[in-house]
């Protein structure tokens, strides 16, 4: 079992969020649409999935570098619940019985902690 935890300042999106390289080097299609439905609050969504990806990535001791980032997919079930899926290499590679995330954003900052059961 290993856990990460990130936390990211919410106004570093402000100007990357219309930045489309940004947007698809980073998250995936499912993300955007998912950010793009949060009319009022885009950027802690932007900020509280990134900030997911982080924690998964320090879960496994691992760093930005080490995989592409869209391999890590947070998506939402119907009550906004968030959840990961894993992709390509990174699925490949690592083990996973389970996978658990909590995102929580307040005023400035967004947090994810992450938790992995190999």
């Amino acid at each position: 079992m290993s856990n990460g935890i990130d936390i990211v300042y919410i106004k570093r999106f402000e100007k990357l969020i219309n930045n489309e390289n940004f947007m698809n080097r980073c998250f995936t299609l499912n993300e955007i649409e998912y950010i793009n439905s949060k009319n009022k609050n885009k950027l802690d969504t932007i900020a509280g999935i990134y900030a997911s990806k982080e924690a998964v990535l320090k879960s496994i001791k691992k760093g930005i570098n080490d995989y592409n980032i869209k391999d890590i997919e947070v998506l939402h079930n119907e009550n906004s619940d968030p959840y990961i899926v894993l992709h390509n290499d990174i699925k490949k590679d690592i083990e996973i019985k389970s996978i658990s995330v909590s995102i929580s954003h307040d005023k400035d900052y967004a947090i994810a902690s992450v938790l992995i059961c190999f």
